[in-house]
């Protein structure tokens, strides 16, 4: 066999390799992205049974982002926000809450990867204050602020995905209100005589009991 033939036989396999993985890769995104659709869904669901109930609670979507925000009472003290993102990207999971049973952190083949969606408060700072980890095969794994830790799967029936949404709705509510073992204490940044002047809020801390 020449060089040519050789080297178009080794850059065959490599073109089988690369579609296999890049196959596997949007299988688990698009596994993700169905999750999303399904979740963002049950969360327009509970904000209008929310609205039902007396509160104020609405949502904003715009393809893979949702924004959810609650409000416990008619001023913005007793509001809070939620945002929810669908990443476009698929890795293996290194966090052991968020790790697949059958998997572990040294599966780094792209048919062992997740998908990730991600949850956003201005009360929790910068950082992703809840993480989704949906793979493959219908497994969802998720850890955070407004659920502590909670898994299940993509095709889940409608009102076992609504109640998890529902917890998260019911946490924005003790976010806003303070309730639930939420609660906000004094910050240590600087207030001025002209802040207090110019109707600038305290900065305040929100912590949540242990």
């Amino acid at each position: 066999m020449s060089f040519e033939e050789s080297a178009l036989t080794r850059l065959g396999r490599y073109r089988a390799e690369a579609d296999r993985s890049l196959e596997f890769r949007r299988g688990i995104h698009e596994t993700t992205r169905r999750f999303s659709e399904r979740l963002f869904d049950g969360m327009e669901s509970v904000a209008e049974l929310a609205r039902r109930a007396g509160l104020g609670a609405e949502t904003q979507r715009d393809g893979g982002l949702l924004v959810l925000r609650v409000e416990a009472a008619p001023f913005r003290a007793a509001e809070a926000r939620a945002t929810f993102g669908l990443l476009p990207e698929t890795a293996a999971e290194m966090d052991e809450d968020l790790m697949h049973e059958d998997l572990s952190r040294h599966t780094l083949y792209s048919s062992g990867y997740s998908g990730r969606i991600l949850g956003w408060s201005e009360d929790a700072g910068e950082d992703a204050c809840q993480v989704f980890s949906v793979y493959g095969d219908g497994v969802w794994k998720t850890k955070g602020i407004f659920v502590a830790r909670s898994r299940g799967r993509v095709d889940d029936p409608d009102d076992v995905l609504n109640g998890f949404c529902l917890r998260i709705l019911g946490r924005l509510v003790d976010t806003a209100a303070t309730t639930g073992g939420a609660g906000r204490r004094w910050s240590q940044h600087a207030y001025t005589l002209p802040d207090l002047l110019s109707s600038r809020g305290y900065p305040t801390e929100l912590r949540w009991s242990r």
